[in-house]
């Protein structure tokens, strides 16, 4: 599905659990934007087939969820593509550190068991490395794309901001689900208050036109202003 043009939103991936996006760069090659669960790699490299499979040389994950970084080990062996995530999330992303989850009692048990059924039942392998590394406010130049370091969600969870046509791509730093927007899932956020600072950080960016999310369908039309109010409405 293409969101607006050079952005791809990478299709036949299970209707409402996550997305992974494709972003052709005016330098020819194409960046893919997170790697959905272990079973979405096969979907992610039949999609970008079509596009040309050789293109593909750069992956940017937005943070290390398993739901996010699922297929990733499986699509960088076959097209040896560059993988970049923030520093901070680099062992994450390469199974070297568990992922923090909340701090209920119902998120203490909820990471083991998350981590177990992975690896166990889904065969989610991890990457062995991580190629680069970016900070806040990283340039990632082939793309475009300003870094834009939203953690609560997970430390080292970034955005995407490409500045010219006002793209935002938010990761899990919100979500919009059935066309409202919402915080992410406390269960799976150590620091909301965190979270909820990255949110209204998200909408301090300039001419916001198009958001896409982890979570939920894009926004083409009134980006800025829902985003905006959205904020507006957290608690401090």
């Amino acid at each position: 599905m293409l969101v607006v043009p050079g952005l791809h939103l990478v299709d036949g991936m299970e209707k409402g659990v996550v997305n992974a996006y494709v972003w052709e760069r005016p330098d020819g090659g194409l960046t893919l934007i997170d790697a959905g669960m272990p079973k979405d790699a096969a979907k992610i490299l039949a999609f970008v087939q079509r596009l040309g499979l050789n293109r593909l040389d750069r992956i940017i994950v937005t943070h290390g969820d398993v739901d996010h970084v699922g297929g990733l080990a499986e699509v960088q062996a076959a097209t040896a593509a560059r993988v970049i995530c923030h520093a901070v999330e680099k062992e994450v992303v390469e199974g070297r550190k568990p992922r923090e989850m909340g701090r209920s009692p119902m998120a203490r048990v909820y990471g083991p068991l998350v981590n177990a059924v992975s690896r166990t039942v889904l065969g989610y392998r991890p990457l062995a490395q991580v190629h680069e590394l970016v900070l806040d406010k990283t340039f990632l130049a082939p793309e475009g794309f300003q870094v834009v370091h939203v953690p609560g969600h997970s430390p080292g969870q970034i955005a995407l901001f490409e500045p010219k046509r006002g793209i935002l791509i938010v990761g899990d730093a919100l979500n919009n689900r059935d066309d409202r927007l919402g915080e992410p899932p406390r269960i799976a956020t150590p620091l909301p208050d965190v979270a909820r600072a990255s949110i209204r950080k998200l909408a301090q960016l300039p001419n916001v036109q198009v958001i896409v999310f982890g979570h939920g369908v894009p926004i083409t039309e009134n980006a800025a202003q829902r985003l905006s109010a959205f904020a507006g409405s957290l608690p401090q």
